[in-house]
């Protein structure tokens, strides 16, 4: 029956809204620019590359509308299997309370960090509630809808536990294993759909490069405006890095480094808006510094000038390098902490506070003295909801959040202790491995990155070189025009200069965007983008001066007498 669903129902999006909101305003707006850009077209002489450029915008939007309902359902499958692990361990902590069924599902449709599955189980609540259908009626009508495989098959069996008189609390507990292996393997497979991307963006860079350096020295041949060709480079490498960040952050799950902001500022967030500050000013220095000093007495090449200049962004990226570290460092910690915890609550029958009176004694790694932290504001009894709030930022985890929320709640609404205890720290464990593989695995993309940026510097640099020996060479030809005709064509130094320009733009985006992708595709701050950004720009501008210098060096050392034989032999 699953086959019989429309997409428009597993991406809860409805068939009126789309037309009204999407469909319509995507082929008015499409109707529109393919009549002006057909009207333009007649009444000015447009270059070839705006004409495509006019007519296939209107293409994209029409391709978007069409996608849009397939779009939306791929998005909420990802943000459900990536929330899996969360739902299933705060679902099974919760079996051990007091609550009614109905009422566990309504406390898991109303918890905001359930993300898409929240929205899911809302309407297993309206089923049971509203329309007084069993349990499992309402888990077979979900699972049928959704767009996730992997929360379908646990709905699935839940669906037939309850049917067959399982007991709720037992059954979770087994099922953790499987759901976690089901996530496991949708993580690894995400994982693996990395490496295999990490080839296609090799492709897509090289194919790009190539096309480029053609662009490049195409003028001297044809004639054409290098200023217009330069642009059109611009924008295709520039459409291509766009795109490749964007298939990063929609295909990567939804695996947060960093907690949320709960309007609390730490020591970790002043230390960083003061290296941000640092990092401002010493770029302006580093900018003075270069034109009052280093200008007038260095003849320095422009991309070591760019790199020079933007090099103490680098602290900021490093402070907050330094910061996530040891947010992993407090990950590994956790799980021990919500054992001991847990157990010492279950074993002593005493107070939340008490036992962490106790466990603050203990060593805990760099978790230490925030639980030291946590159990002197638990101990005042102001608001013991806020004192979590304070211990999950200084923590700065997103993983510690989420989990200690989850056990927070349960231990509230009267879950058993051990059993939360176990559940969790299980659960936490596991996801912390995956994230070990996940680092693994941006270790070689980052390399790859690395690699590919120098050699795109290298080669578009290269062509950049070439077209200029050769422009210079035909500059200095002494040859009639009548003999020469269309076949040489010498490109003003005004369109050098600013091809030039396009390749130091190209520079600072491509290190961008580049650096970006990585944060992205590993789930960090993206304030550390400006470490790589950094280092990234240096592979670049080596990369450029590598390729000019040799470039001349083989094109000056006989290069010249040999291509004025050829050319004079080919006006003969």
């Amino acid at each position: 029956m699953a086959e019989k669903i429309s997409i428009f129902v597993k991406a809860d999006l409805s068939l009126k809204e789309y037309i009204r909101k999407t469909l319509i305003p995507s082929v008015a707006v499409s109707v529109v620019m393919f009549i002006v850009a057909s009207l333009l077209s007649r009444i000015m002489v447009l270059p070839l590359g705006v004409k495509l450029l006019l007519f296939a915008i209107p293409m994209i939007l029409l391709i978007y509308a069409a996608a849009y309902p397939y779009i939306a359902a791929d998005s909420k499958k990802i943000s459900i299997n990536s929330k899996i692990p969360y739902f299933i361990t705060y679902f099974a902590v919760l079996s051990t309370s007091e609550m009614g069924r109905s009422d566990l599902i309504k406390v898991l449709a109303e918890d905001p960090k359930l993300g898409a599955i929240a929205s899911e189980l809302k309407k297993v609540y309206v089923i049971v509630s509203k329309l007084h259908r069993s349990l499992p009626e309402a888990f077979r009508f979900l699972a049928r809808r959704t767009p996730s495989q992997v929360f379908a098959d646990f709905l699935d069996r839940l669906a037939y536990s309850l049917d067959s008189g399982v007991d709720l609390k037992d059954y979770l507990f087994q099922e953790q294993q499987t759901v976690m292996d089901d996530y496991q393997t949708f993580y690894e497979g995400a994982l693996y759909d990395l490496d295999v991307f990490k080839e296609i963006y090799e492709s897509i860079i090289i194919s790009v490069v190539f096309m480029a350096s053609f662009i490049i020295i195409g003028p001297l041949i044809t004639g054409q405006d290098i200023g217009r060709l330069g642009l059109y480079v611009f924008a295709i490498i520039l459409a291509a890095e766009i795109g490749i960040l964007l298939v990063i952050k929609y295909r990567m799950p939804e695996d947060p480094i960093w907690a949320e902001s709960r309007g609390i500022e730490t020591e970790r967030d002043r230390r960083i808006k003061r290296a941000y500050l640092y990092s401002a000013l010493l770029v302006v220095i580093m900018a003075l510094l270069y034109i009052t000093v280093l200008r007038p007495r260095f003849s320095i090449p422009e991309p070591f000038v760019i790199a020079l200049i933007l090099t103490p962004l680098i602290y900021a990226g490093k402070v907050i390098e330094k910061e996530e570290k040891s947010i992993f460092r407090k990950d590994e910690n956790f799980a021990a902490f919500i054992r001991s915890l847990s157990s010492s609550l279950a074993a002593s029958g005493s107070s939340l506070v008490m036992v962490l009176k106790y466990l603050s004694a203990h060593d805990f790694g760099s978790l230490t003295e925030d639980i030291r932290a946590l159990y002197r504001r638990l101990a005042v009894r102001v608001d013991r909801e806020r004192a979590w709030d304070f211990f999950i930022a200084g923590t700065g985890s997103w993983l510690v959040g989420i989990f200690s929320e989850i056990f927070r709640e349960a231990i509230r609404m009267g879950a058993e202790p051990d059993y939360v205890g176990k559940i969790i720290s299980r659960n936490f464990e596991r996801l912390v491995r995956l994230r070990r593989k996940r680092q693994q695995s941006m270790a070689s993309f980052i390399g790859i990155i690395y690699g590919l940026t120098g050699a795109f510097a290298f080669s578009l640099a290269a062509s950049f070189q070439v077209a200029v020996s050769i422009n210079n060479l035909f500059g200095k030809l002494q040859v009639p025009t009548e003999y020469v005709g269309d076949i040489i064509h010498v490109i003003p130094p005004t369109g050098l200069q600013f091809v030039m320009y396009i390749m130091l733009a190209l520079m600072i985006l491509h290190s961008l965007l580049s650096a970006m992708a990585i944060k992205i595709a590993d789930g960090g701050h993206l304030g550390m983008s400006l470490y790589y950004f950094v280092i990234l720009l240096w592979i670049f501008a080596t990369g450029m001066y590598l390729g000019q210098r040799l470039m001349a060096r083989m094109m000056g050392v006989g290069g010249s007498e040999t291509a004025a034989q050829l050319i004079l032999l080919l006006l003969r």
